[in-house]
């Protein structure tokens, strides 16, 4: 590829990479739009290859329901605080080892006897002795819950709640780090709501239950491990679970060696949990099972002890609701609505299964490396081979990437995003194939409207790698040319009808044009009845004048079969036209070809002597009265093919007679001991007409014609033919 093509190339090479760059430069602005795109990618994952319960690991992870049974059984929420010490106790009693509630309690139970005792429109009508009596004899619900929860492994919620009074989460676990300061990283605590002082008194450990909704389009696709308040770090409800669980004192959060603020994993106890730099715990989905969840109803009710110690015994137990009026309803990766609770319990799930998501500092790197590389063997491949080939190779790169992010969720448990990758693969892709197909092409398709159907393949594709060489004036050659037309055309004229005459001849030219493409032959025109063609020009063929000469024969076929056919020889025989005999010229020597014409409108042509001889030597054919004659001397591969001299003839312009050549038949024919024996007695009838030697001359010349009848029948007119041309072969 060289000139005009190479630089169009070059250019599209050019656009691609600059669309490729384009869209790596959007992928680190990373709007939102990308951002859905890539969440919605691992979602999809999760979808297709949902996390499982491991067989050997039995059910350690309980979530007692306030469900819709539990508060048509119990009443409306809030219950008593005086229910939930009773739910604490029976958990207790059967087991639990943590109790965790997905509930904040931030103020009094205004259903605790001193309060409805100090409430004026509850008990308007007692003495303010009759209140205080109440009060001193009723236990506080609080106080009766607090009980419940002293000394027990409960933990409470908090909750980040921005506008409220209270700064200061509530903590009872220690924190140790590693690495380099961390303390600002995980999400910040702005003001909180907590619990009352005297449930917090007595609580094993508390942890937040925020989820982080607004950045993750509503979905609870990760959920913080760790808050903090800028200068320490508290847990989250799951985390601090896990703490309690165990019996540990102390979280330790291994922050990275290299950068500040960019937390690697936290450890707690036997744990060591993986999460994102900022504290964020990516949430590995199974789905949602009704095994996970006990009614709070059956436990409160007491009743069921023997079958509920089975569910609850040695398990961690978190307390939530499922019922719809509560709004504590989430979406999962999954596409599940489920309790807000579900996330904390499946979080311990993940990690007591040691089963983890994450996606490391590295990975958004790596896929813009695997990106730009992916991008730029598709554009080399688009633009230097096919678009079919390229078609293929974008669909390899969407696979690989797709296979690619795939494996690495399965087996790596890493979290490679496919989304933006393929969306460039598709977006270079349509990018430089339409500029290839807008500039790059066009040369291309010019070629082809103007080749297409006058060359075959193997040349149209050699006229394209060299479109160059294909300016105006050319260059010469040393070509074959070959005339063809109909033998008595226009007699033919006169005799059919013109629909029917034009059929004919489209018929002749097609069946003649597919003779000469099937040879390498070059179609230059079609004059009336008659085709022009060349060999040689614009791809170089060795043993061009013997192709020439096998096309011809190619041609005598196609005329026979056309003969033969029953819908024309009906027609032609009826206005006595039949048989349709052709002409064939051919003459091989230098010759201009190229593009002939103006800069706007050219054709691909050939001129010059040879063209002319080529042209004079289809009307000498007529004189020699033989279908097909090749002027000038013989190369020597065409000389394998049945050829007898047939005389020297004058032609207009030329200042000498020309030698002309019979073509009879192909290379099997030129072999057969019949052709040898009517060879022979050629040469015997060309040295007498030599000698003048006119005593034998009808002796040679009808043994000549009963020896061609084996042979070519045609012969028999081109022998009847010489007495009248005894000029010729002097």
């Amino acid at each position: 590829m060289t000139g005009a093509g190479a630089r169009k190339t070059w250019a599209g090479v050019a656009v691609g990479v600059a669309v490729l760059i384009g869209l790596m430069l959007l992928r680190g602005y990373d709007p939102p739009l990308l951002q859905y795109m890539r969440n919605a990618g691992f979602d999809q994952l999760q979808r297709i290859w949902p996390r499982e319960k491991p067989r050997d690991l039995p059910d350690v992870v309980r979530v007692v329901d306030i469900d819709e049974r539990s508060l048509a059984e119990l009443g409306q929420w809030p219950w008593s605080r005086k229910v939930l010490a009773r739910l604490v106790d029976e958990l207790s009693s059967l087991g639990a080892a943590v109790i965790a509630f997905d509930i904040i309690f931030p103020e009094p139970d205004r259903l605790s006897p001193s309060r409805v005792a100090g409430d004026p429109d509850l008990v308007s009508g007692l003495s303010p002795a009759a209140r205080q009596e109440i009060s001193a004899t009723f236990p506080d619900n609080d106080e009766i819950f607090a009980q419940a929860i002293r000394g027990r492994p409960v933990v409470l919620a908090f909750s980040n709640a921005p506008g409220n009074v209270r700064k200061t989460a509530p903590r009872v676990a220690g924190f140790a780090q590693t690495g380099l300061d961390a303390s600002k990283a995980p999400p910040w605590i702005q003001s909180v709501a907590a619990n009352i002082p005297k449930l917090e008194a007595e609580a094993a450990g508390f942890g937040g239950i925020n989820l982080d909704l607004a950045r993750e389009q509503g979905i609870a696709r990760q959920t913080p491990m760790l808050w903090t308040d800028g200068t320490g770090f508290y847990p989250s409800l799951a985390l601090e679970a896990l703490r309690v669980a165990q019996g540990a004192s102390t979280i330790i959060v291994n922050a990275s060696d290299t950068t500040e603020n960019a937390i690697d994993s936290i450890r707690v106890g036997d744990f060591d949990i993986p999460v994102a730099e900022d504290g964020l715990f990516a949430v590995r989905y199974r789905r949602d099972s009704p095994d996970t969840y006990v009614s709070a109803a059956r436990i409160i009710s007491g009743v069921e002890r023997d079958a509920l110690a089975p569910l609850i015994s040695g398990n961690i137990v978190f307390i939530g609701t499922s019922a719809a009026g509560l709004r504590d309803v989430r979406m999962s990766a999954l596409g599940e609505a489920i309790p807000g609770v579900l996330v904390h319990a499946q979080v311990v799930e993940q990690v007591l299964s040691n089963d983890f998501l994450t996606r490391p500092q590295w990975a958004a790197g790596a896929e813009l490396v695997a990106m730009a590389a992916l991008g730029l063997a598709l554009i080399a491949i688009l633009m230097f081979w096919t678009p079919m080939i390229g078609a293929v190779a974008g669909v390899a790169a969407i696979v690989f990437m797709a296979a690619a992010s795939a494996y690495a969720f399965r087996s790596l448990g890493i979290l490679v995003d496919a989304t933006f990758p393929v969306l460039a693969m598709i977006l270079t892709y349509l990018a430089t194939l339409a500029f290839r197909l807008l500039v790059t092409d066009s040369d291309r398709r010019m070629l082809r409207s103007a080749f297409g159907h006058f060359v075959s393949p193997d040349v149209l594709a050699e006229i394209e790698k060299n479109a160059d060489a294909l300016k105006l004036g050319g260059e010469v050659k040393n070509i074959s040319v070959l005339f063809v037309d109909i033998r008595k055309s226009t007699t033919l004229s006169e005799k059919l009808p013109p629909d029917a005459l034009v059929s004919l001849i489209n018929t002749l030219l097609d069946r003649w044009s597919n003779s000469i493409i099937a040879q390498g032959g070059t179609i230059d025109k079609f004059i009336g009845d008659a085709i022009m063609a060349f060999w040689n020009a614009p791809m170089s063929k060795s043993d061009h004048q013997f192709y020439a000469a096998k096309a011809a024969l190619g041609i005598r076929k196609a005329t026979a079969e056309i003969n033969a056919d029953a819908g024309v020889s009906g027609i032609l025989k009826e206005r006595g036209q039949w048989p349709l005999q052709c002409g064939v010229g051919m003459s091989t020597g230098p010759a201009c070809v190229g593009n002939m014409g103006s800069q706007t409108r050219f054709d691909y042509s050939a001129v010059g002597e040879t063209v002319n001889i080529a042209a004079r030597t289809e009307t000498a054919s007529k004189r020699a009265d033989f279908d097909i004659v090749i002027a000038g001397e013989l190369d020597p591969v065409t000389r394998r093919l049945a050829i007898l001299p047939a005389g020297h003839v004058a032609m207009a312009g030329l200042s000498h007679e020309m030698l002309i050549w019979a073509v009879v038949g192909d290379e099997a024919t030129a072999q057969s001991a019949a052709f040898a024996e009517l060879s022979a007695a050629h040469a015997t009838l060309l040295d007498d007409l030599a000698h003048k030697q006119e005593n034998r001359l009808s002796e040679i010349l009808e043994k000549c014609v009963a020896l061609s009848r084996e042979v070519e029948p045609r012969l028999a007119a081109f022998y009847a033919a010489i007495p009248g041309r005894k000029g010729d072969f002097a």
